[in-house]
């Protein structure tokens, strides 16, 4: 099968380092689409809750969030909604000899695995997605470079034409 694995960019989150979240087609031509949001629900100035903020243990809440429909659903449901992070720009690939299958088991794995700003953050997650999906062979991984990492620079790292969703989200 010759699915598609699609990455998306919030540019405002995180201190403007980006915030990604992703979507791949599975058999029936329909989409799988979300991400782990994490969100920060307090203060700005508040030095605790940031330090709590930078790793969430397994099993608990991230925020985490998916969705299913076509194409035209998912790239609606990314850019405009009131449950989840908007996304500014998107890019796809089409992968050759993908697996839905194990794209949607490490996508639901990735509900619980928990999240932590060095080590498990959405680009580390939607790299494991897209690498059970199999576009890790024509997607840059993010650990061999670790500018990667920052969820901005990888996007643009990421071979396909950008799709603009909307400029105004937040």
């Amino acid at each position: 099968m010759i699915g598609q694995f699609w990455l998306f960019v919030n540019v405002k989150q995180a201190a403007r380092l980006g915030h990604v979240g992703w979507g791949f087609m599975l058999e029936d031509e329909t989409f799988m689409f979300g991400a782990t949001d994490h969100l920060y629900r307090h203060h700005e100035m508040d030095l605790p809750a940031w330090i709590d903020y930078m790793s969430v243990a397994p099993g608990e809440h991230t925020d985490w969030w998916c969705g299913y429909g076509t194409r035209e659903e998912m790239l609606t449901a990314m850019s405009n909604s009131r449950e989840h992070i908007w996304y500014h720009k998107a890019k796809a690939v089409k992968v050759a000899n993908c697996d839905p299958g194990a794209g949607k088991k490490a996508a639901m794995f990735s509900q619980h695995c928990g999240w932590s700003v060095l080590s498990n953050n959405c680009v580390q997650q939607t790299w494991e997605i897209m690498r059970a999906y199999g576009a890790d062979r024509v997607i840059p991984n993010p650990w061999e470079n670790p500018f990667n990492l920052i969820p901005r620079v990888w996007f643009k790292s990421f071979e396909g034409e950008t799709v603009q969703l909307n400029p105004d989200s937040r």
